[in-house]
């Protein structure tokens, strides 16, 4: 099989996912470096093809681009940096193989041919398991690459883990507009975390940081993470810490939920979110929180066709949707059953929290 013919089987093999940049403000000013020579396309056709499949595994499509690594590096070249990065791909697709000891190999091949590779140097970053010693190995390698983007995207990657949310979001956002939009297919759900967690650097208490990290999130996780981390409950405790068991039955007993026989490990939706945050802002006053029931009352018919008039959270949606706190994901339907990520309801908290 020649190498058309390889990569061809490849990309009808690998589905092709369109990544969306999720901070549309920035724009894309690629600067991004490939190995020279007539082969270059081919190197950087597979480099791609395993960013997407590290995002989206397949098994199948892994073992195809394996497959034409294997057939590339039959053929005659005496570069050295194509070489190293030939090796560089080959440890890389080895770890998504699940094969340490094969990307430990092919790592130390790409060395010998050339030390400043940036994909082995980030190959080598991960197969680092302690995080210390991870940070510290990327930011050597940033200092010694030739070119440091997907370093740089790495290691804003490992900052987010630590907590640095503020500056994995300017890693995020200076590395990849760089880099061809596979990168962000890959790393733009941490750059999103990064963004909605950006003024939290340090602050986030470890049992609401688990839940943050949930998903979905449970109807406790939603009350963990009011408490720790807004003042949003403190006109309902006092400002004093209740305990996480006690507060979520007194709010269950309050109304909160519109299941009254949830349990705390209950699934979160997106309905529990509205009718729970609806609650915090309106703080008790009941004018505010049949709002949309009055409004509506004479034709007793929701403007949102899945939010159906005199549902116990049909106020908290319209309100929440109104204020632009929560939104219409297809833009008609509020979509209720949808299940709740603990970051998802973070972000309409900050939300609530500029509200109030």
């Amino acid at each position: 099989m020649n190498k058309t013919s390889v990569f061809l089987a490849i990309a009808l093999g690998i589905a092709l996912v369109s990544a969306c940049f999720s901070c549309a403000s920035i724009q894309r000013d690629i600067a991004y470096e490939a190995i020279p020579g007539e082969d270059a396309a081919d190197l950087n056709r597979i480099e791609l093809d395993l960013v997407r499949l590290r995002a989206i595994p397949d098994l199948k499509s892994l073992a195809a681009v394996r497959a034409a690594l294997r057939e590339i590096s039959k053929a005659p070249n005496t570069d050295p940096l194509f070489q190293a990065r030939i090796s560089a791909l080959d440890a890389d697709a080895s770890l998504l193989a699940d094969s340490r000891s094969e990307a430990l190999k092919k790592l130390a091949e790409s060395k010998t041919h050339y030390q400043g590779d940036e994909i082995a140097l980030l190959v080598e970053s991960r197969l680092q398991q302690n995080p210390e010693k991870r940070l510290a190995l990327l930011e050597a390698a940033i200092a010694k690459a030739d070119v440091s983007d997907r370093l740089k995207a790495e290691k804003a990657s490992l900052l987010l883990e630590g907590g640095a949310y503020r500056e994995a979001l300017a890693l995020f956002d200076a590395s990849l507009p760089r880099l061809p939009a596979e990168y962000s297919l890959l790393y733009s759900p941490e750059r999103d975390k990064a963004y909605a967690l950006r003024d939290m650097d340090g602050k986030l208490k470890d049992s609401s940081a688990a839940y943050l990290n949930a998903n979905p999130l449970s109807l406790l996780g939603m009350v963990i993470i009011t408490q720790q981390e807004t003042p949003l409950l403190d006109w309902f405790t006092g400002g004093t810490s209740w305990a996480p068991g006690v507060l979520f039955e007194r709010l269950k007993g309050a109304g909160w939920f519109s299941d009254q026989g949830a349990k705390p490990d209950s699934t979160g939706r997106r309905k529990d979110a509205a009718l729970f945050i609806w609650q915090l802002l309106a703080r008790g006053k009941s004018a505010m929180l049949g709002k949309y029931s009055t409004r509506y009352a004479s034709s007793a018919v929701s403007p949102v066709p899945d939010a159906a008039y005199g549902l116990p959270w049909f106020d908290g949606a319209l309100g929440l949707v109104e204020e632009g706190i929560m939104n219409l994901p297809d833009g008609k339907n509020f979509k209720p059953e949808e299940e709740i990520t603990g970051l998802d309801f973070f972000s309409a908290l900050d939300g609530a929290m500029k509200f109030r």
